[in-house]
C-alpha cells in the first residue's frame, strides 16, 4: 500500500516540478503568477454520499492561464448497502485520497474555470478497492487583497471503480460497481505571489 502511494505522490511531484519548470523557462517567463491555497470542501461522493475533506493546492501560470497541481483528502462517506448477498449488511464508508492536475482560465473579475485529471486513491476498511483515474471540471471565484485572498467554488468529480469483497462474513468473493462521482464546494485561502 505505502509504495503504492509512495509511486504515486512521485508521478505527481515530477508532473508538477516539469509544468513548474515549463512555465518558468518559457519566454514570457516574466509575468509568471502562482498561489498556494488550503481548502476544505463538501463532496457528494455518489453511493460512499456524502464526505468532507481538507486539501492543498498550488497554481502556477501567465497571464489568464494556469496549472494546478492539488491533493484532497475525504474522510469516510456513508456506509455502502451490499445488496449482491444473501442479507443486507451495511459497511463502513469509503476514505479517499485525490491527486488532481489541470488547468484554470480566469476571467478578469475573479472568477476562474478549470477542470483536468484526478487520481483516486480508496481506503475501504471492509474490502479493497484498486486505484482509478477520474476527471473534475470546476468554477470558483477568488475575493480579498492583492496578495491574502480568499476563495469558494463548486466542482463536479467523476470516477468509476469496483468494490471487491474476498470471503469475509459470507462465503462467497463479491464485487460491486460503485461510482465515485457528484458534486462538491470548496472553500479556503490563498496566497497569491
Amino acid at each position: 500500500m505505502f509504495k503504492k502511494i509512495n509511486r504515486l505522490a512521485g508521478f505527481w511531484l515530477i508532473t508538477g516540478l516539469f509544468i513548474i519548470g515549463s512555465v518558468l523557462t518559457s519566454p514570457k517567463a516574466h509575468a509568471v503568477d502562482g498561489s498556494i491555497q488550503a481548502l476544505g470542501g463538501w463532496f457528494d461522493a455518489g453511493d460512499s454520499g456524502d464526505t468532507y475533506g481538507y486539501g492543498v493546492r498550488g497554481s502556477i501560470g501567465s497571464g489568464s492561464w494556469a496549472a494546478d497541481l492539488g491533493f484532497m483528502h475525504y474522510g469516510e462517506g456513508d456506509d455502502i448497502e451490499i445488496d449482491e448477498i444473501d442479507f443486507e449488511k451495511d459497511f463502513s464508508g469509503i476514505k479517499l485520497n485525490v491527486f488532481d492536475l489541470g488547468a484554470r482560465f480566469t476571467l478578469p473579475a475573479e472568477i476562474y474555470f478549470g477542470g483536468g485529471l484526478s487520481y483516486f486513491d480508496f481506503d475501504y476498511d471492509a474490502g479493497s478497492v484498486d486505484g482509478e483515474w477520474g476527471v473534475y471540471g470546476l468554477v470558483g471565484w477568488s475575493f480579498g487583497g492583492e496578495h491574502i485572498r480568499g476563495f469558494v467554488e463548486g466542482l463536479y468529480r467523476y470516477v468509476e471503480g469496483t468494490v471487491k469483497y474476498e470471503d469475509r462474513e459470507f462465503d462467497a468473493d463479491v464485487e460491486r460497481d460503485i461510482d465515485h462521482d457528484g458534486f462538491g464546494v470548496n472553500v479556503g485561502i490563498m496566497y497569491r505571489f
